[in-house]
């Protein structure tokens, strides 16, 4: 009885984080926990790595660039199954944050960690090596209302000649 009460508990909790939505915001300034537009994480990279499958998560408008700041060029978005991430959202300064228009409210995932790069690719060496993967996921993954741009694949294990 106690093991199948263990089960049923477990199959609940994971129901439940099934039906979470998320909020990403460079621009908010509350408790950084994901719960609002107001408290939105600061950094898609924190909620990509901690997501679940079945999580939902909003992104407002800005650059986001997978290493968190640290000028790791082998950092990537890696997705999952089950994840749906949608961006172009107005966010935390807007009077309708929930507002979507990707083409009014940009998002871009960005490879360019320095926030460096010159026309015709100049200054791109540090960029990440891919900026978003996704290997392994199905169908039940969305990324939907972004740009995704600027990643530069020089010298990656996966781009070495074998």
């Amino acid at each position: 009885m106690q093991q199948e009460l263990a089960i049923w508990i477990t199959f609940l909790a994971a129901s439940t984080r099934a039906q979470t939505v998320v909020y990403v915001d460079d621009s908010a300034t509350g408790a950084n926990d994901g719960t609002s537009w107001a408290n939105a994480y600061y950094a898609l990279q924190d909620e990509v790595t901690a997501a679940m499958p079945g999580t939902e998560i909003r992104v407002a408008q800005g650059t986001y660039t997978p290493d968190g700041g640290t000028g790791n060029r082998e950092a990537t978005f890696q997705f999952i199954s089950g994840l749906a991430v949608y961006g172009g959202y107005a966010g935390s300064g807007d009077p309708d944050p929930d507002e979507r228009n990707f083409e009014l409210y940009e998002t871009i995932l960005s490879g360019d960690l320095n926030k460096d790069d010159g026309s015709g690719f100049a200054s791109n060496i540090e960029n990440s090596y891919h900026v978003v993967t996704g290997s392994g996921t199905d169908a039940s993954t969305v990324i939907d209302g972004f740009i995704i741009t600027v990643d530069h694949a020089n010298g990656c294990a996966s781009q070495k000649p074998p």
